[in-house]
Order: structure tokens, then C-alpha cells, then sequence
């Protein structure tokens, strides 16, 4: 930048030579109060796009969550059906429970310790992993009953596992405190 202030300071007849023509700071006067009008709405612009965002997102996240439980039901229906009625049956009611023992455990407060019960939920989530890769072993395999009895197993090891949970978090989330 320095032979630039140079040589503008070496030039100063060259760059004040001439005068802006007539009415020139009117019409700068003009466009600058024109903005200071435009800033005053520009709030309510950011405002709603952000609402817009917002909603957006909301529609996005419902959507989304929508599919993926329908694709669960799919999924979970389609690997049912091919093993049998049995468990079929079996798969729907070890759900129902594991849905009501997972909305508990949101529920609870873990003694307001948000850490904990993100490390207990991604947990869970991790076991749902498993599940799935024995529901891809009984594709595979339809006719294997140790496969079958493997999933209920582990439906049973899971919601046993949630009920200790809820049973060793419970007594601090209806504390006085």
C-alpha cells in the first residue's frame, strides 16, 4: 500500500483538479436518507426470513421423521412376514415397550446431567444397530429359528436393560431439588 499513498500524495493537483457537478451533494443527501429508510425495514426482513427458515426446518424434520418411521414399520413388517406370524406378533409388542421405556428415559432429568443421558440414548441407539444386522440375517436366512429366537432375545436383553435404567434414574428425577 505504500506506493500507492505514494504516489497519491505525490499527485495531489491530479485527484482535487475538479469540483462535482452542480447538485451532486443533493442527490448524495438523497440516497443516504433513502438507505437510512431501507435499514429501518430491514429487521423485519431478517425476521421473517428466519421464520421462514424456521418453519421450514420444522416441515423438513416432520417429513423426515414421518418417512423413517414408516420405513421402520415396512421394514420390521417385512422381515415379521417372512419368518411367521409368531414374530411378527412378538416384534410389534417388544416395540410398543421399547418405544414406552425410551419416551421415560427422555423423560428423565439423569440428575441434569444432559451428557449422561445423550451418551445413554446414542447408546441404545447403537444396540438398534445390532438388531438390524440380525432382521438382515433373517432376509438371508428365513427359515432359521435361532435367528428368530436371537432377535426376541434381544428385544428382552433391551427392555430389561431400559428398565434398570429408568429404575436407577428415577429416584433423582422426583427429587425435592
Amino acid at each position: 500500500m505504500e506506493p500507492l499513498d505514494d504516489y497519491i500524495r505525490g499527485n495531489k493537483d491530479r485527484f482535487n483538479s475538479e469540483e462535482p457537478l452542480v447538485g451532486h451533494f443533493e442527490r448524495f443527501d438523497g440516497k443516504l436518507k433513502q438507505m437510512g429508510r431501507r435499514r429501518i425495514a430491514q429487521p423485519w426482513t431478517v425476521l421473517l426470513k428466519m421464520a421462514a427458515v424456521l418453519i421450514l426446518g420444522l416441515i423438513i424434520s416432520y417429513a423426515a421423521f414421518h418417512e423413517f418411521n414408516i420405513l421402520k414399520k415396512s421394514t420390521l413388517s417385512s422381515i415379521s412376514g417372512s419368518a411367521g406370524p409368531e414374530l411378527n406378533e412378538a416384534v410389534q409388542y417388544y416395540s410398543t415397550q421399547l418405544n414406552i421405556s425410551y419416551n421415560k428415559i427422555q423423560s428423565l432429568r439423569f440428575n441434569d446431567d444432559q451428557n449422561e443421558k445423550r451418551q445413554v440414548l446414542e447408546e441404545l441407539s447403537e444396540m438398534d444397530k445390532q438388531v438390524q444386522a440380525l432382521e438382515k440375517d433373517l432376509k438371508q436366512n428365513p427359515d432359521d429359528e435361532r435367528i428368530v429366537h436371537a432377535i426376541i432375545n434381544f428385544y428382552q436383553v433391551k427392555i430389561e436393560m431400559m428398565d434398570m435404567i429408568i429404575a436407577r434414574t428415577e429416584p433423582f428425577s422426583h427429587s425435592i431439588l
